[in-house]
């Protein structure tokens, strides 16, 4: 069985990476990453194989999540792939491509919350929260401090995103 998580989550166009970085200056750098998203056409479900530059290994990523902006529900089921270019090759024979995603990822850590600064190629610059909840008062409290960290970060409500990276990018 795949391991599943849980999320609340939020996405926001944010240019200025540098102001960001500043606000985390307390938080735990986990580090940078060159990654390349692949998704999959499968309807309203959401698929995609995450590769990372350098590494064999990759993450298949199987999630459902509303298309709307702000803080949102999410679930995940993940697969740690030990070869990623075999099974890319495999879901490419299998699936139609929806789009490729690539870009540089820096992820941090601040009081329980992931955070991404997310730099796409032809896209341009994000931020993204993710924090995993279980049970409804997690889910409660996960919610009201994305929304205080939406304050923190000083994003207008129309840089918040109701779509994945994949809706914005052709194949």
């Amino acid at each position: 069985m795949a391991p599943s998580k849980h999320l609340v989550e939020l996405k926001a166009r944010y240019e200025d990476l540098g102001k960001a970085r500043a606000l985390l200056s307390g938080a735990e750098r986990v580090g940078t990453f060159r990654q390349v998203d692949t998704y999959f056409s499968l309807g309203e479900r959401r698929l995609k194989l995450r590769a990372v530059e350098g590494r064999k290994e990759g993450q298949l990523v199987y999630y459902e999540r509303p298309d709307q902006g702000g803080v949102k529900e999410s679930r995940v089921l993940l697969a740690d792939l030990p070869d990623a270019a075999a099974v890319l090759d495999i879901l490419r024979r299998t699936f139609p491509v929806q789009a490729e995603v690539r870009k540089t990822r820096e992820i941090y850590r601040l009081e329980g919350v992931q955070v991404h600064l997310d730099s796409v190629q032809g896209l341009g610059r994000f931020l993204e929260f993710e924090k995993v909840v279980s049970g409804e008062a997690e889910e409660k409290a996960g919610h009201a401090q994305l929304e205080s960290l939406v304050r923190y970060f000083q994003i207008p409500p129309e840089d918040l995103m109701a779509s994945s990276y994949s809706d914005l990018v052709g194949a």
